[in-house]
């Protein structure tokens, strides 16, 4: 599979289900790693716009919620990183400085210039 330049996909499991599209709405879990190897542990504060106040987050990290899939919900790395995954799909990617933070980072949450390692798994389609 080849994604966008800047994201390396490292370890993939194709879903059951129909492809991800645009603009519509999933139910998604998502695992941020610094490159050292800290999970990132305010998902609400950096992943979405729009974080579902439903938003569930787990022991390892994870946290569940439902977003559209678009440019304006997303960090542009995730965005592109879900392109072409199915529904019940997993893949982990890095995702370089520029698809993520940048140069200005997330003060005090993720470092300036910081490469990110995202674990995505599409649960399932949402209402």
């Amino acid at each position: 599979m080849n994604l966008k330049k800047g994201i390396k996909l490292i370890e993939e499991i194709e879903g059951t289900g129909n492809y991800v599209q645009r603009q519509q709405y999933y139910v998604v879990a998502i695992r941020l790693t610094l490159n050292k190897g800290d999970i990132v542990k305010t998902p609400d504060k950096c992943l979405s716009h729009s974080i579902d106040k439903n938003l569930q987050v787990y022991d390892d990290g994870f946290f569940e919620h439902r977003v559209r899939i678009d440019r304006e919900n997303l960090i542009a790395g995730i965005f592109y990183s879900v392109q072409g995954m199915k529904v019940k799909g997993y893949r982990k990617v890095i995702i370089s400085p520029h698809l993520g933070y940048g140069e200005r980072g997330l003060p005090g949450i993720i470092p300036k210039n910081a490469k990110l390692i995202v674990e995505i798994k599409v649960l399932r389609e949402a209402d």
